[in-house]
């Protein structure tokens, strides 16, 4: 299931090739290196210590899932260190059984920093974030449910969840680059008081 380099013959072809440059940057305390290899830095036979590359397919994943129970992110995780855990939210049946706890819900993350990133479908919990959009939310702030996702999980409940999403929870705070700052939608943050705009006859609905 994981795929890790392999020195194939379009790799071997490539150390021949015109001669290049490979840079790897590495960012720590807020600073950006770059390391400079005459040679692609892949090109090792084997990898010592605790970083090696490797490529999971979203689509080799068997959900771990609960038609009675809802199962917590941590069900979902691919990848764990001590100070990270990636989990990838793949197509699956939603819960079903009258008494399980059913999503979208609001909620916050204590200990972690969440990035979330969608590759492919709808996700369950938002409202106009298509493939390619990415959510940040930091330790401690609530992010339920977008007001439009929430209201839609009344009127018609989800039997099924068709989404591809990357969730990275991280122990120590993330920045945002100042990079970032050209493709935030700044709009969003506003479709959020959809619940305080709710019309009256919904409002207990929506607060509840």
């Amino acid at each position: 299931m994981l795929d890790v380099p392999q020195l194939d013959e379009a790799f071997v072809a490539q150390q021949h090739a015109a001669p290049r440059e490979w840079a790897v940057r590495i960012q720590a305390r807020h600073r950006v290196s770059t390391l400079t290899y005459p040679h692609d830095p892949l090109d090792a036979l084997g990898w010592k210590g605790t970083l090696a590359p490797v490529r999971l397919n979203w689509r080799d994943i068997r959900p771990v899932l609960s038609a009675r129970y809802h199962l917590p992110p941590s069900a979902h995780t691919t990848f764990l260190t001590q100070r990270v855990a990636v989990c990838t939210f793949c197509p699956r049946p939603a819960e079903t059984d009258p008494g399980a706890l059913k999503v979208p819900f609001f909620h916050s993350n204590d200990d972690y920093d969440e990035l979330l990133f969608l590759h492919a479908g709808r996700f369950f919990s938002r409202d106009g974030m298509g493939p390619g959009a990415m959510t940040f939310h930091p330790a401690g702030f609530p992010h339920g449910p977008h007001p439009a996702a929430y209201r839609n999980s009344l009127s018609a409940p989800r039997t099924e969840l068709h989404e591809v999403a990357i969730n990275i929870d991280a122990r120590d705070p993330l920045d945002i680059g100042p990079g970032m700052a050209a493709f935030e939608r700044a709009e969003h943050a506003d479709s959020w008081r959809g619940y305080l705009d709710a019309p009256e006859d919904k409002t207990e609905q929506v607060t509840a």
